[in-house]
């Protein structure tokens, strides 16, 4: 089995290297991620310079290269280097990664971009209680129970492959979470932060901005919101990058031609 790891956090995250030491006896590891912080990028790609990869030593890793790039960059670098992987894995993050906003999160769209090409994909967070770790390399977060979910459902789909119908699986375990906590199967919840922009002043006078998010406090029942901060369970997400709404097609076409 040969399995591609990357992380939107950068190749020297804990929590890649947390990923690769889960499931490195399950395959032969490849990991390509960017050399730096890459959060939030989304499906971004490089498309007007050129991308720069460095050889780093990542313990556990067949081979693995950092890269100038975003998270979107680091797959299709590593298709066209290595060819086929039997599975990708994009984490450990982080931070949760909930709601439809995944199309925003780094990790989330490194594993569309791998399922995108037919690649069964997992994307894994880990809920971070203090805002200031979201963006570190998580010297302070302990990823073990974390790795243990990712093994365990690394696994499953080694052996079993995704249903029908499932392009990738959207992981996100609580940061209280023990090897016990018990696996919810849920749907995206329609969003998990409300952006807005702050304006501040600079020392000369002049405006500047930052987006900031408000986090969403009430969440629906079977979504992934719910179960990971309501009921402290992990949630996995069964992902269909197929985004065509499933409507009657004939009745949209009348309504567009009246």
């Amino acid at each position: 089995m040969r399995i591609l790891i990357t992380n939107d956090d950068g190749i020297y995250s804990r929590g890649l290297r947390a990923a690769v030491e889960a499931v490195k006896d399950l395959g032969e590891v490849y990991v390509v991620a960017p050399l730096f912080q890459r959060s939030a990028s989304g499906r971004a790609m490089t498309l007007h310079r050129p991308l720069r990869a460095k050889l780093v030593d990542v313990p556990g890793a067949k081979i693995a290269y950092g890269i100038d790039g975003m998270p979107t960059d680091c797959v299709i670098f590593a298709l066209a280097r290595f060819t086929d992987f039997d599975l990708a894995i994009s984490g450990i993050n982080l931070g949760e990664n909930l709601s439809t906003e995944i199309t925003v999160s780094g990790t989330a769209s490194a594993a569309i971009e791998a399922a995108t090409n037919g690649i069964p994909s997992i994307a894994i967070s880990l809920e971070v209680s203090r805002e200031k770790y979201k963006f570190g390399e998580g010297s302070e977060v302990d990823f073990s129970i974390a790795s243990h979910f990712l093994r365990k459902v690394t696994r499953a789909v080694l052996r079993d492959g995704l249903p029908e119908g499932v392009d990738m699986l959207n992981v996100n375990v609580p940061d209280d979470a023990t090897p016990e906590t018990e696996i919810a199967a849920t749907r995206l919840a329609h969003r998990m932060y409300r952006p807005t922009v702050e304006e501040r002043i600079d020392p000369k006078g002049n405006p500047y901005y930052w987006i900031v998010g408000r986090k969403c406090r009430e969440f629906e029942p079977g979504t992934d919101a719910y179960a990971l901060k309501v009921e402290r369970k992990v949630s996995v997400t069964p992902i269909n990058i197929d985004m065509t709404a499933r409507v009657d097609f004939e009745n949209l076409y009348k309504l567009l031609i009246l």
